[in-house]
């Protein structure tokens, strides 16, 4: 396992995701993979696990982890390389269908993120992404008032993720009470 990122740069701050690498024998590249959430359950309980879709590598899975007690801003991304010349075993399809509304939201929090970094103009790109990929236009007013509308449109409509809703919903109000 390889730290990568801001942490592994020692230049990480409060907000800084946990960049990870994973280099793992092409034997035992499938079942890692096949095997990650039960090795990753018994470090922690995880929340949400999902498998970036747009990887398109025989050697090579990209996954977003958020454990249960931990921050949202602490979202684990962690890259799984196959190593080496003996036979690939490939992992089994993920049937996980990639969820816009939970992109949205974790865009919210990465909206949070800049804002508290003093970068408005990455703030105000990853709203305008959040409210693409839920299919509303963006409302006027201030970042942090469209992040609050983001994550509110979220809460209103899709009961699935109301309650990762609340939580991003209390991370605005509690991060961003000044702005």
């Amino acid at each position: 396992m390889e730290l990568r990122g801001s942490l592994a740069r020692d230049e990480a701050d409060l907000y800084s995701d946990i960049d990870l690498v994973w280099h793992v024998a092409a034997a035992r590249f499938g079942p890692a993979c096949d095997e990650l959430a039960h090795t990753l359950g018994s470090i922690d309980r995880i929340e949400s696990l999902r498998w970036d879709p747009e990887v398109d590598d025989l050697r090579r899975r990209l996954v977003f982890v958020r454990f249960a007690e931990d921050p949202l801003f602490w979202r684990v991304y962690l890259e799984i390389q196959a190593e080496g010349d003996s036979m690939l075993r490939s992992p089994q399809p993920v049937d996980q269908p990639w969820s816009q509304t939970h992109s949205a939201l974790m865009g919210a929090v990465a909206a949070i993120k800049a804002l508290l970094r003093d970068d408005p103009a990455a703030a105000a790109g990853l709203v305008s992404r959040g409210f693409e990929k839920i299919h509303i236009p963006v409302p006027g007013g201030t970042v942090p008032d469209q992040i609050l509308a983001l994550v509110e449109t979220i809460y209103d409509a899709d009961d699935a993720w109301a309650l990762l809703a609340a939580r991003v919903r209390d991370l605005h109000n509690e991060a961003l009470a000044d702005e």
